[in-house]
């Protein structure tokens, strides 16, 4: 459509998309405000921030799927979230699964990334297991993982890197 209304033009895009509308957003205030330099090296500033959600899969009490997102797109990085996740009783093992979505819909099962497993918890006949998970994104924009069974101490943790 645009290329069509200027055809001797070429099309810049080295603007990632979802970052044009605010861009173009602080430019128009600029120029409202009367300011002749919009963009002077002494006022920009620039930080890292999280470009998709990431998401942590959990069940509530009927069993079901949920997804809770512990890291909004847009999120400034470094950022570090800890999460109290409960598992029922009766069970072994708990496998926590990461997920990453650009959209607000439903999460697909290909948008996993990781998952992490913490294995021989102690089985109780009544009661949940309360995880401890931290998460933290880095500035580069990999990701620490650590779980943490709050009865026993036992504990996993992985690194996700970023892909390059």
């Amino acid at each position: 459509m645009i290329r069509e209304l200027f055809p001797n033009v070429d099309l810049l895009n080295s603007i990632p998309p979802d970052e044009v509308i605010p861009i173009g957003a602080a430019i128009e205030a600029g120029i409202l405000l009367g300011r002749e330099q919009i963009f002077s090296d002494d006022n920009m500033l620039s930080v890292e921030c999280s470009a998709k959600d990431i998401l942590v899969k959990a069940l509530d009490q009927s069993g079901t799927d949920k997804f809770l997102v512990v890291f909004p797109s847009g999120t400034p990085l470094p950022a570090r979230r800890q999460h109290t996740l409960e598992a029922p009783g009766e069970i072994s093992s708990v496998c926590l699964e990461l997920y990453e979505s650009l959209e607000k819909g439903p999460v697909k099962e290909d948008e996993r990334f990781a998952q992490i497993v913490l294995q021989d918890l102690d089985v109780k006949a009544e009661g949940l297991h309360h995880i401890l998970t931290i998460l933290t994104m880095k500035r580069d924009g990999s990701l620490h993982v650590t779980c943490t069974d709050q009865d026993t101490g036992k504990s996993e943790a992985i690194t996700v890197e970023v892909a390059s």
